[in-house]
């Protein structure tokens, strides 16, 4: 039988876990860190032992489209009343993107009952993969994009053709995002086209992971992203529109010491019964330009009469 009270042989089975497991004190500074936690977050035990929290676990959006702030991070919360958090959010990957996990906090008591710190466990969810995805992932120079790895223009359009036919058969609605990385020429005048294709590909990194699994996500432009949302009406588009658009401006990449992020703009609409593919992008666009036109940075999504 496993000798249970031997620390060493319970902290080799923790660090051996592909599940994250970070440990805090009461002033959230990490005191362990495991395989799982540098498999998901993308930064090592000997970057962040010793560091604030805050400055790695960087939980930047709630499931329910809700910021977290300092005052709401679960640690925060388990350490303060004593009692189990859980979450659905995102953390911030070491390489500038954002990564859904589920997440656990546990306060950690001593033989009194104090609270002495809090561990955190968090588990990669699923997202839109390219490994996952259910029309497969196209090869470079074969419908993917070589900058950001998603479905190129071409292979787009093809799925958005076959998927208006499938809606039309089947009265399922779906809804369409157009996605702008904005002021992305002054990026590229400013620190040079490498840095351009770097942001843009951090980005769809992001756009990527903040869509569910049967979403589909494709470059539309060379600053422009296309989201395609299954099964979904005008409040559940615009929840999601403000979700990525959210998200993507926390993407940033480090480059030759400057830290660079940018904002987007987000037009969408939803499929109506019938509508033939250039209205569709027609609608897409004028939201977008209207986002534009109003300063960009934001989203603008043109609601549809909701199908009884």
């Amino acid at each position: 039988m496993l000798d249970l009270q031997n620390a060493e042989i319970l902290r080799a089975a923790l660090e051996s876990l592909q599940t994250g497991v970070c440990m805090v004190d009461r002033h959230r500074k990490i005191s362990f860190w495991n395989d799982g936690a540098e498999s998901i977050t993308g930064y090592l035990r000997q970057e962040v032992l010793g560091r604030f929290c805050g400055e790695i676990l960087l939980v930047k959006y709630r499931q329910n489209k809700a910021a977290i702030c300092e005052h709401s991070c679960p640690l925060v919360i388990a350490m303060r009343d004593g009692k189990v958090r859980e979450a659905r959010v995102y953390l911030h990957h070491k390489s500038g993107y954002a990564v859904p996990v589920c997440l656990r906090a546990v306060p950690i008591r001593d033989s009194q009952g104090h609270v002495l710190g809090a561990v955190e466990s968090f588990v990669e969810r699923s997202s839109i993969s390219p490994r996952r995805h259910p029309y497969g992932a196209p090869s470079i120079g074969q419908g993917r994009d070589a900058i950001t790895q998603l479905p190129d223009h071409s292979f787009t359009k093809s799925h958005l053709v076959g998927l208006l036919k499938f809606a039309s058969e089947h009265l399922i609605p779906f809804g369409l995002l157009c996605v702008q990385v904005n002021h992305l020429d002054a990026l590229t005048a400013t620190h040079g086209l490498d840095a351009a294709e770097g942001i843009l590909n951090v980005v769809a990194h992001t756009l990527r992971n903040s869509l569910d699994p049967l979403d589909f996500l494709g470059r539309w432009e060379e600053d422009r992203f296309l989201a395609v949302i299954s099964n979904c009406g005008n409040d559940n588009l615009v929840l999601t529109a403000e979700r990525l658009k959210w998200l993507a401006q926390s993407s940033e990449i480090m480059w030759w010491g400057d830290q660079l992020s940018v904002t987007v703009s987000v037009g969408g609409t939803v499929l109506k019964p019938g509508e033939p593919m250039e209205l569709l992008l027609e609608r897409t666009a004028n939201a977008l330009q209207q986002a534009a036109e109003q300063g960009g940075n934001l989203n603008v999504v043109l609601c549809t009469p909701e199908t009884p």
